[in-house]
């Protein structure tokens, strides 16, 4: 587990890290399960999930507190005020299995607002971003 693999398998990926570490790595809906897949053959540890809103071009949020720009897509990302959903595997657990789990968790997905609930299967502006257990002191390349 290095940090040149990590940014390797981001670039590839088109998965956006918000703020310098790599926790919130947004990952488009094209994307996530080979991203995911690839993070946990390669030996990274996904601690959790977290939620975003895609605003595609200059589209206004509707759901979402605000965010970064993307720098792979033309639009723009709103994070969603929900809890992370976590992860805690057990030692023994198979790379496929952890994969696995952590793929039903975000198609299964489900948020409430007030007047309506938004699913990850139904909702294509509802994207996931990864949170990994790498060490404090790496940043990332589109931090400052």
């Amino acid at each position: 587990m290095d940090k040149s693999t990590l940014d390797n398998i981001l670039e590839k990926h088109k998965a956006q890290p918000v703020g310098h570490g790599y926790i919130d790595i947004i990952v488009s809906r094209d994307n996530y399960k080979d991203f995911i897949s690839d993070l946990v053959t390669s030996g990274y540890k996904i601690d959790s999930v977290s939620w975003w809103e895609w605003c595609e071009d200059k589209k206004e949020n509707e759901y979402g507190l605000g965010g970064p720009e993307s720098v792979f897509y033309k639009g723009w990302f709103s994070e969603i005020p929900v809890n992370v959903d976590d992860f805690n595997f057990s030692a023994d657990t198979t790379k496929e299995n952890i994969i696995q789990e952590i793929l039903t968790k975000i198609e299964t997905k489900s948020i409430s607002f007030s007047d309506e609930t938004a699913t990850f299967k139904a909702s294509n502006w509802l994207t996931p971003a990864i949170w990994l257990d790498v060490p404090d002191d790496w940043r990332n390349k589109y931090s400052a």
